[in-house]
């Protein structure tokens, strides 16, 4: 096949951050903060320093697994480089996307949407994905804002009724999730992630923000929990925890990665979330690292970390090879 001339853009090394820390601002009749694009990481090897080459033909094992890194509430792209460099190092490409603006609702399709050049393997504004159409993909999920971006991907292919392409995602990773966050817990991601109107900040701490959001969302919880006791069936329409586990099938092989020690989420929800992807019949494998914080089991051990990652990866690849 003829190489085609082309300008791909935001194609990463993967020893380059890949943004700046700038914090984003919004004016008084800003309504939605940009999204950012999705970007493909190489490995060294495969790693073009030319602007004009396609991700063509002989650079690649093309039934390779690719890594799908959906980021946590409030992650700027660099603070994922470690997590790439992981699979990097080892010839696995990477595809990241850090989701801004955490909501405690159920997601609509918009994050989907900017995640499905990847599933469709298509030439699109974030880079050209043709390369990845026969790649299995590995989902790596940090937190409760990676599961809705693995919400909204559910939604989108309800929408553009595509159901056939979530049969391409044949493991997931879940680092820190997934879990029912209490108030505190939702408003700190929620403010941590959302930019603050600059006009206000100065009067409106990020503090005052957080404290304020608790409040309404200990007393929405305070509401919702005895309805939700009568009424169970509810619970997935007003649960982000709830709507995974019952509107979305994962695939098979699962890889849960928690600790008893977080303090944004609770160890027990994750645990109850294995032992129904167990009762479905599902291949899971679950490491509880004890002493480490939210999204940061990956600093406190690293070794170990990066071997289950890595031994849960190459299982997907000698699967479905």
């Amino acid at each position: 096949m003829l190489a085609t001339r082309r300008i791909l853009p935001k194609i990463v090394a993967s020893t380059t951050a890949t943004s700046s820390g700038s914090i984003q601002k919004r004016d008084y009749f800003t309504r939605h903060v940009p999204e950012p694009k999705m970007q493909i990481h190489l490995p060294k090897s495969q790693d073009m320093t030319v602007d004009s080459l396609v991700l063509g033909d002989s650079h690649h094992d093309e039934k390779k697994p690719v890594i799908l890194m959906v980021g946590w509430a409030g992650a700027n792209p660099k603070h994922i480089d470690k997590y790439i460099k992981i699979y990097n190092d080892e010839g696995y490409r990477v595809v990241s996307l850090c989701p801004p603006c955490y909501h405690y609702s159920i997601p609509n399709s918009r994050v989907g949407f900017y995640m499905s050049p990847l599933f469709r393997a298509i030439d699109a504004k974030p880079g050209d994905f043709r390369s990845f159409a026969q790649c299995p993909i590995v989902v790596h999920s940090f937190s409760m804002n990676g599961v809705r971006g693995l919400i909204s991907f559910w939604k989108w292919t309800e929408a553009e009724e595509k159901p056939q392409l979530r049969d391409r995602i044949k493991g997931i990773i879940f680092d820190s999730a997934p879990s029912r966050p209490y108030g505190k817990q939702d408003a700190t991601a929620m403010v941590i992630s959302t930019p603050p109107i600059d006009a206000l900040e100065r009067w409106i701490s990020e503090q005052t923000r957080i404290s304020l959001l608790t409040w309404y969302l200990n007393l929405r919880g305070t509401l919702q929990i005895p309805l939700l006791a009568m009424i169970p069936f509810l619970r997935s329409f007003m649960s982000i925890y709830y709507y995974l586990q019952t509107h979305i099938t994962l695939p098979r092989d699962q890889l849960y990665l928690y600790s008893k020690a977080d303090t944004m989420i609770k160890a027990k929800h994750v645990e109850k979330f294995i032992n129904k992807q167990k009762e479905k019949g599902n291949s899971v494998t679950s490491i509880d690292f004890f002493d480490s914080e939210h999204v940061a089991h990956i600093r406190t051990h690293p070794e170990e970390y990066r071997t289950a990652c890595l031994q849960f990866v190459r299982h997907v690849e000698a699967t479905y090879k």
